[in-house]
């Protein structure tokens, strides 16, 4: 992966070769129930491996995780006979926006989708696709939906962002794409389906993981991401301390240098802190999967996860924008070398969706705690 960043990014996606190593990997495969021949890792776990692959390259690893991540979320929320036909490949992936853009329309034995879908990221190397779209004969009503690789055209339009360029984030467009009925979820979206009445995967697959709602999932996806590209910042820091010098006399090492030794110092326990909350947050999150098979997944309990998968992304920034890009020195950052690479995707991290709504999530989780009637919502 490391050897393939530059081209990977280049390309927008990365390599055929590449892909069929993590099939052999069977990375598609960890969150796929064993129900329909998967490994069915716990979320975290499957988080921990992703978090090893961003390390080498975020890009590469952001392409993998969007669209393999969501094996979790067709084995829970689509029916039996959708999921017999959309596992019945030799591995499962897609990617899925929450976006709503476009139309469906109803016809005989299904819909027809039409519209273009932005930030399908994953989509290179995906059987699928999921999105979500209005109803073209009930305004305001937005259903989610699963369309498989042959209904789709994926546009050339990725690769112009600051960062994550290499992510296979295109757009893919529809054109009056027919879909079955049973691969549309009407009038659910991701943040809205309740796990306890809208989760068939719960007993199909005889595991409440397939039932988990998304804010806590989405959360612990992407600061996932971002935490193994700032460890692999720290590793590029941590090699300069021992091969630069200092500015002014006595032209010491930065290893040998008070000022330097604090920013190291420090960037390793905000790191340190922000992989113990990540860790955390797959404890809370295995934890409330566990508590479910009693009582209904509660969403304080899955906002409570997102907090803790959030505020590791907001230690692992410090550490980054604060102390270790901060210091490093221009010379390490100029075009092409790997520490630019990892600054820009993780600045384009930061600017994603997930971050900004880290603020109102915590207003949210008090808002719920202290009364669960509270309409307080996303």
């Amino acid at each position: 992966m490391l050897a393939e960043a530059e081209s990977t990014e280049r390309n927008s996606r990365h390599s055929e070769a590449l892909h069929q190593q993590f099939l052999q990997a069977g990375f598609y495969h960890l969150l796929r129930p064993k129900t329909w021949g998967g490994y069915e890792f716990t979320l975290p776990d499957f988080l921990r491996v992703m978090r090893e692959i961003a390390q080498a390259d975020m890009a590469t690893a952001w392409c993998l995780t969007l669209a393999s991540g969501h094996n979790l979320q067709v084995a829970s929320y689509w029916s039996e006979k959708a999921q017999a036909q959309l596992f019945a490949g030799d591995y499962f992936a897609a990617p899925m926006t929450s976006a709503p853009t476009g139309t469906l329309t109803r016809v005989e034995g299904g819909f027809l989708v039409d519209g273009v879908h932005r930030y399908a990221s994953g989509v290179p190397y995906s059987t699928h696709f999921s999105g979500h779209s209005f109803h073209d004969d009930r305004p305001g009503v937005i259903s989610n939906f699963i369309a498989p690789r042959d209904a789709y055209e994926i546009l050339d339009d990725w690769g112009g962002t600051l960062g994550l360029r290499g992510s296979g984030s295109n757009s893919v467009k529809f054109d009056n794409a027919f879909i079955p009925d049973e691969f549309v979820l009407e009038g659910v979206s991701q943040l809205s389906i309740d796990p306890a009445t809208q989760a068939p995967g719960r007993a199909l697959h005889g595991n409440p993981m397939y039932g988990a709602p998304g804010i806590g999932f989405f959360s612990l996806e992407l600061n996932s991401l971002a935490l193994g590209a700032a460890l692999a910042l720290f590793d590029q820091y941590d090699d300069q301390m021992t091969v630069r010098k200092t500015t002014f006399p006595p032209f010491a090492l930065r290893s040998e240098d008070t000022f330097f030794q604090w920013r190291y110092g420090t960037a390793r326990a905000k790191l340190d802190a922000a992989v113990a909350s990540m860790d955390y947050a797959g404890v809370l999150f295995n934890k409330a999967i566990a508590d479910s098979v009693s009582e209904p997944y509660s969403k304080p309990a899955d906002v409570r996860v997102a907090l803790a998968a959030q505020e590791s992304g907001r230690l692992l920034w410090e550490a980054v924008h604060g102390y270790l890009f901060k210091s490093i020195g221009s010379s390490a950052v100029v075009q092409g070398t790997r520490v630019e690479r990892i600054w820009r995707d993780l600045s384009q991290w930061w600017s994603h969706l997930n971050t900004q709504l880290a603020d109102p999530v915590a207003s949210m989780y008090a808002a719920q705690h202290f009364d669960p009637q509270s309409p307080s919502s996303l």
